[in-house]
């Protein structure tokens, strides 16, 4: 039976309960820039660069600022909240995933989203900045989930075959990425998304309490994908 060599995580809602935040985050830009954007456009953006979404909001509503210049604003707006939160939570149960994934020997990687610089907030933060061996950014690779680039420079960058990789993802689009990647993925349920938007996942959780490493490396071995 296959072994997996790497497990990835999805930061923004897999790894931190964040993803609330940045969707109110995101709601006081738009009134900043004058635009209304419904649930669903927005919806839309969930687990994609913040250069994806820009460049479709300036083609959906002709904004005039550039896409360089949004993405300043946008990065020191929600680097500058994140500093002045006064929590910032992991997810239940993530912590103890992390140090049974170093204890079992497998690689530990982290492909987010994010900017590199919210990245590095958001993780410090948290205290688990120093417990993966990689850290990439959609910036990083060159292009926006659902695009598989972020994925495959984490597997390149740990030395592992994308194919011996798990994914934790809790979007359409970060699934999409890692399916692409040709890696396997866990769909993380969350009060963001709809389960059945989770749908391209190998296996679904609703919480890091409820399973373990060994059951979802079981489930990899046998090739029991359970859509």
């Amino acid at each position: 039976m296959r072994k997996p060599e790497a497990v990835i995580f999805d930061m923004d809602g897999v790894l931190i309960d964040s993803e609330p935040i940045h969707v109110d985050i995101e709601r006081k830009l738009f009134d900043k820039l004058g635009i209304s954007v419904s649930t669903e456009i927005h919806r839309s953006y969930l687990g994609t660069a913040t250069e994806y979404m820009y460049r479709d909001l300036i083609s959906r509503f002709g904004l005039s600022a550039s896409v360089s210049e949004l993405l300043q604003f946008d990065d020191l707006f929600r680097c500058d909240y994140f500093r002045q939160l006064k929590e910032l939570n992991l997810n239940v149960g993530v912590l103890n995933w992390i140090r049974e994934i170093r204890e079992s020997g497998l690689k530990l990687g982290v492909a987010t989203s994010s900017s590199p610089s919210l990245a590095a907030i958001l993780l410090e933060r948290c205290e688990i900045n120093s417990l993966f061996d990689v850290i990439v950014t959609t910036s990083d690779a060159g292009k926006s989930k659902p695009f598989p680039d972020v994925y495959l420079l984490a597997a390149r960058k740990m030395s592992v075959s994308p194919a011996n990789c798990i994914v934790f993802e809790d979007s359409p689009n970060g699934l999409s990425a890692a399916n692409k990647a040709g890696m396997f993925c866990v769909g993380v349920q969350t009060n963001s998304v709809d389960i059945h938007e989770l749908s391209a996942a190998e296996f679904l959780i609703q919480s890091f309490e409820k399973t373990s490493l060994t059951q979802i490396a079981e489930l990899f071995a046998k090739n029991l994908f359970v859509k």
